[in-house]
């Protein structure tokens, strides 16, 4: 997995690249931005071309020690992964978008709400 690390404000943008797996996952929950409680990080999945259920498990284990919103942005059309999201409950510990726009916006919101 290629992980591409960009921001917007103090916003971290993590853009992932390849598959995601619980071996892979282990690689993102060592970059810097998620490992900070205090960083709002946005996932970006639109161009994962394979996520099994122990990598996804693994992103909201590891977003689920943050003192600010995180959120995962996802293509609209991946019904296995929303599916997941909501089954798990995942969705009340991480933010789900259809795009990255929206997501970027929600913690935008959210940091001008809780500043």
């Amino acid at each position: 997995m290629i992980i591409q690390e960009t921001s917007k404000g103090d916003i971290a943008i993590l853009a992932l690249y390849g598959r995601l797996n619980e071996y892979s996952a282990n690689e993102l929950a060592q970059n810097r931005p998620v490992r900070y409680p205090d960083q709002m990080v946005v996932i970006d999945l639109e161009h994962v071309d394979n996520v099994d259920e122990e990598g996804l498990e693994d992103i909201v284990y590891t977003l689920r020690h943050k003192r600010k919103a995180s959120a995962v942005s996802a293509p609209a059309g991946d019904k296995p992964l929303r599916r997941f999201f909501e089954t798990t409950n995942a969705n009340e510990l991480v933010q789900l978008f259809d795009d990255l726009d929206a997501a970027t916006e929600y913690l935008e919101n959210w940091q001008r709400d809780h500043a």
